[in-house]
């Protein structure tokens, strides 16, 4: 049974674009900049770090303003309030997305060995998205919704090229299914943050990242 927020004055059209926007310039600038993963190897140095920082920014500043004006209001129509134990639910989902990223890994090493293999030569060195997804496409159903939700998540991730089809596709279908599942964010919010933390400081502990 679904779980009832307070509802959205958001139209789903102004939903849709603010979904569409965001995941069509993440999707053809690497293609424009040459940095797609399309030639084995992405660079993270903190010039891009900040560049990705810049980028995000404006988008919250230009549509995220936009859709706020609309109506927007994630924390009392996406969400259920934060609460300590979401840290712990947080920690847990992080822990199941690790698992199925290795699940999932050994699927594609063997049902798609060429894209396996052209993942592991990419090396990627040097959330409100999902509440805002059901907004645009809830009319179409929750599955349906879920879908598109995943699959965008997926396009914002396409300059790594087949390492998004490894690693991006576990993450998507979790966090959309511990949505639909809880109409909690801030769970997926802290694991998402916990795996870039560590990512990125893994990265700058082993000098990856200049």
């Amino acid at each position: 049974m679904a779980i009832q927020l307070e509802s959205d004055a958001l139209p789903p059209r102004a939903a849709a674009i603010g979904l569409l926007a965001p995941a069509l310039l993440f999707t053809i600038l690497p293609v424009l900049t040459g940095t797609d993963g399309s030639s084995g190897l992405i660079a993270i140095s903190n010039a891009r770090l900040a560049r990705a920082f810049a980028l995000q920014f404006i988008l919250s500043a230009t549509i995220g303003v936009w859709l706020r004006r609309l109506g927007w209001r994630p924390h009392r129509t996406a969400t259920h309030p934060f609460v300590p134990a979401d840290l712990l639910r947080g920690l847990a989902l992080w822990v199941g997305l690790i698992a199925a990223v290795f699940c999932w890994a050994l699927i594609c090493r063997a049902a798609m060995p060429g894209v396996f293999a052209a993942a592991v030569e990419t090396q990627v060195t040097g959330l409100l998205w999902l509440g805002l997804g059901f907004v645009a496409f809830q009319r179409l159903g929750i599955g349906v919704a879920g879908v598109l939700s995943a699959g965008l998540r997926l396009m914002l991730h396409a300059y790594q090229g087949p390492l998004a089809i490894v690693t991006i596709v576990p993450f998507a279908v979790l966090f959309t299914v511990s949505y639909i599942q809880t109409r909690r964010l801030w769970p997926v919010v802290v694991a998402h943050a916990f795996q870039d933390v560590l990512s990125l400081g893994l990265l700058g502990w082993t000098g990856e990242v200049r």
